[in-house]
């Protein structure tokens, strides 16, 4: 299948995905205190707000609802490099393989709507609230399964991906799932400062899996037809 050159490189991709929110959070967060609609704090440390308020009221309100339909434009993006990328290398495209594609992107998709639903005093908070529990849930079952896939490749063909990156794929995963416990019983021990905490670390440290993929994907490049190795005007086999 022919296909042009160009495209967006797939690694730059990456990094826009994890850094776009990174910066974005603590920016509409030190709007909103600056304004005085949150306490001044380290929220990742003292948990004195959460995300969602942080984006809550004009101006910063403005910033975050611009952005956010961007953030999950690209995770969608992203989750669907990930497939491909699995697939360029020769790796299974299975149930798992397909089953950690399809997460991600409603997991995107989930976030989307639970953050269009914020209205300030009108916000839909069953929305948004399910919204934001699915993404962080469905986001760790894709990494999961992300990652047990890329090890799986690398027992294959070794070499496809850097030892750093795969290690640190590994530990990300592992922290998260400590994170998903800790959350579990926060919210059976009713700590609100400590489930906003581990909401802002999960958060990052999703974004932190994200921006690996960066190092997975140097040279390569998403085109319309989708991934392919730059240089590459052949493309693969469908």
């Amino acid at each position: 299948m022919s296909r042009r050159t160009g495209g967006v490189s797939a690694s730059a991709l990456a990094v826009a995905t994890a850094f776009l929110p990174a910066l974005l959070f603590p920016t509409t967060y030190l709007i909103a205190a600056s304004g005085g609609h949150v306490d001044w704090c380290v929220p990742p440390v003292q948990g004195c707000t959460d995300i969602t308020h942080t984006g809550m009221k004009y101006p910063e309100s403005h910033l975050f609802r611009l952005a956010m339909p961007f953030v999950c434009a690209l995770f969608v993006i992203v989750w669907l490099t990930a497939y491909d990328w699995v697939q360029l290398m020769g790796g299974e495209t299975g149930a798992r393989e397909r089953r950690f594609r399809n997460l991600g992107v409603i997991a995107a998709i989930a976030l989307l709507i639970g953050e269009m639903v914020l209205q300030g005093k009108e916000t839909l908070w069953a929305i948004h609230g399910t919204g934001a529990t699915l993404f962080f849930i469905l986001t760790y079952a894709a990494l999961v399964l992300h990652y047990r896939t890329v090890a799986a490749l690398v027992s294959t063909r070794p070499g496809c991906l850097s030892g750093p990156s795969l290690i640190a794929k590994r530990i990300i995963v592992r922290l998260l799932t400590v994170m998903l416990i800790a959350a579990i019983a926060f919210k059976v021990a009713r700590w609100r400062e400590g489930g906003r905490i581990l909401q802002w670390l999960s958060t990052y440290g999703i974004l932190v899996y994200v921006f690996t993929f960066s190092l997975d994907w140097r040279g390569y490049r998403l085109r319309f037809a989708g991934l392919t190795r730059a240089g590459d005007i052949s493309g693969r086999a469908d």
